[in-house]
């Protein structure tokens, strides 16, 4: 399936949150823990049988595209053992016997593409536009976690829709800082190379930042590198690579740190060797009979290397969560410094 935007399939986005008396008091959001009772109570509450043709695909789409495979697979499974989980949707505000899709687009899409009249389980509640979006923000966390970069631009689009921070925040179960640098990269970024990767799953905060940070600091047209990689590599990741290595051989700055980091390397090689008889010192770790990295201490620095091969999950974590984990380490060390 080929890439395509998000918003462009005639899709509605929600209005704004009524100023109304009534909709000032915002639904608390619910628990991760809770969600779960809440969706077994609301279908005890009864779950009917709907004609797909009958739900419409409006409301924020919070995925740049659907894996054509996962979709085939989904619907071989739901016609083996049937449709395990109701989706949930709600009364279109306009049309008589219509129905917007909350959550569960995925589970829509595989029941359709099985044609013959299948019909689709789902729960039919009356839901107020903050209550449909923390439903549909958490249902997602529950299930297929969407990238990084698919998160950012579901809060760009709620934001425009009129959405207020805290419920953006309670329907992604993110703080404010989080929210803030995943708009850095929407607006810095443009919407056509974004689309151009697509959902790029192993791409974390991290990557689109720096991304970001090219195209804003150093005014590189990133647009301008699509024609040059049309061909570029048949996954999120590899098109991403493409683009930001294009995005850093235009990049003057970038070019200035890897020479200093360079000359720096060079340095601290000099250092070392005559301090420790030509070689740093190494440490290996090992994490249940596992290898996990070595630990390098010369004479202006010591650095930790996590291998990718051994690790690749462990590593991706550690690159999104770098500055928690060095302010964690710090602040012990500070601790350990007032005890002692």
């Amino acid at each position: 399936m080929g890439r395509k935007n998000i918003f462009e399939a005639a899709i509605a986005s929600p209005a704004p949150p009524s100023t109304s008396s009534s909709s000032l008091r915002r639904p608390e959001a619910p628990s991760m823990a809770s969600l779960g009772s809440s969706l077994r109570e609301m279908a005890a509450n009864g779950i009917q049988d709907l004609d797909p043709a009958q739900i419409d695909m409006s409301g924020i789409q919070d995925r740049l595209e659907f894996d054509p495979e996962e979709i085939s697979k989904l619907a071989e499974s739901i016609r083996t053992h049937g449709q395990q989980v109701p989706i949930l949707v709600r009364p279109h505000p306009d049309r008589m016997n219509r129905f917007t899709i909350v959550y569960g687009r995925r589970r829509l899409a595989a029941i359709r593409s099985l044609g013959n009249g299948t019909r689709i389980k789902a729960i039919v509640r009356h839901l107020e536009d903050d209550a449909a979006v923390i439903a549909q923000g958490q249902e997602n966390n529950l299930r297929i976690d969407p990238s990084f970069i698919e998160k950012a631009l579901f809060v760009s689009e709620l934001r425009k829709a009129g959405y207020e921070n805290q419920v953006i925040q309670d329907a992604l179960g993110v703080d404010r800082t989080a929210i803030s640098k995943m708009m850095t990269v929407v607006e810095n970024v443009p919407h056509d190379v974004i689309l151009f990767i697509g959902a790029a799953p192993e791409q974390g905060r991290r990557q689109w930042t720096e991304l970001a940070q090219i195209a804003r600091d150093e005014a590189v047209d990133i647009s301008g590198l699509i024609p040059e990689l049309a061909t570029a590599g048949s996954t999120g990741a590899q098109r991403f690579e493409m683009i930001i290595e294009a995005a850093r051989g235009k990049s003057a700055a970038y070019a200035a740190r890897l020479a200093e980091q360079k000359n720096a390397a060079v340095t601290a090689g000099t250092v070392a060797k005559s301090s420790s008889g030509g070689r740093p010192a190494t440490k290996r770790f090992d994490l249940g009979g596992r290898h996990v990295g070595t630990m390098k201490k010369t004479g202006r620095s010591l650095s930790l290397n996590v291998s990718l091969r051994h690790q690749p999950q462990f590593g991706q974590w550690l690159e999104e969560h770098a500055d928690e984990v060095v302010a964690l380490i710090h602040e012990r060390w500070t601790k350990s410094r007032e005890e002692g």
